[in-house]
């Protein structure tokens, strides 16, 4: 009879583990390795302080406002990450999209020192460099929904002004920089927009990162998209994406156009002054959403 030693048994069970856990590991929207400040080893002092930072993601029941940063060692080998989740989701929810995150982020990135991934409901970023209270629009990412709207200029318009009141909404919050609205567009279907900022930021920092995506989303036509940074996003859709109970709605103007606390030891609450932006367009086509992200240099 064959006999197999338990060593071999267990090595069999723990390669189907890790297979398991691969393949059923939800997909990011989009994630970001970056190869602008160095990469690790396996046995390297920084893996250790990542290890340590990132587990705290997985542990931490008391996520205070769906936002936490840490950070852990010494430079040059000392690891930062931040997690931020959308306002609205209960803090298991949050917790268990920040854990997935973790998991899938060093999957898709194994040895760069800095990278960053999206999904719905959070997004989680780390580095070896300080990142609290910086205000960051790049990488960023777009998704355009390709579905018509009947009245093209009157949606535009309800829209536009929709996000322009939001924007103000979110940087001005306190504790939680998120903010939501709904309007009834020209026939009579609902909007549904949101804008959140790292709660870290200064009102005009938060501004800042919210006008820039804006800016680049063209309003006419579009049903819905979406805008993704590492320090604020952005979405509008004629269907409800947030937990509208779970929000307290701001009240909206009538539709017309307008005119043109932190864990990490490390903290830096001035902006930095925005670079001068070149940068390569990508594009992906399917229905409903065409995928466009841009890379800064």
């Amino acid at each position: 009879m064959l006999m197999v030693s338990s060593g071999i048994l267990f090595s069999l069970f723990l390669i189907f583990v890790l297979v398991y856990q691969a393949t059923t590991q939800p997909s990011f929207i989009y994630h970001y390795c970056s190869n602008n400040t160095g990469k690790y080893t396996s046995k390297s002092t920084y893996k250790a302080s990542l290890d340590y930072v990132l587990a705290n993601f997985s542990s931490n029941t008391g996520i205070d406002g769906g936002f936490d940063s840490y950070s852990y060692g010494q430079d040059p080998d000392k690891a930062y990450a931040i997690g931020f989740c959308r306002g609205d989701l209960e803090p298991d929810v949050c917790l268990s999209c920040l854990n997935d995150s973790r998991i899938a982020l060093t999957q898709l990135c194994p040895n760069q020192k800095e990278a960053i991934g999206w999904y719905d409901n959070c997004s989680l970023r780390f580095s070896n460099r300080s990142m609290f209270g910086v205000q960051e629009s790049a990488p960023n990412y777009f998704m355009w929904n390709k579905k018509d709207v009947s009245d093209v200029d009157g949606y535009r318009v309800v829209l536009t002004n929709l996000l322009s009141g939001m924007i103000s909404d979110a940087a001005s919050g306190v504790s939680l920089k998120f903010a939501t609205r709904t309007s009834v567009a020209p026939d009579f279907s609902k909007i549904y927009v949101l804008a959140q900022c790292t709660p870290n930021l200064s009102e005009q920092d938060c501004r800042d990162c919210l006008d820039l995506i804006y800016a680049q989303i063209p309003l006419s036509g579009l049903a819905g998209a979406r805008a993704y940074t590492p320090s604020c996003n952005f979405r509008f859709e004629t269907y409800p994406f947030f937990d509208v109970a779970a929000v307290v709605q701001s009240p909206h103007l009538p539709p017309v156009l307008p005119p043109p606390l932190i864990k990490g030891t490390d903290i830096n609450l001035s902006s930095r002054p925005r670079p001068l932006l070149i940068c390569r367009w990508h594009s992906i086509f399917s229905s409903p959403y065409d995928f466009l992200w841009r890379e800064f240099y």
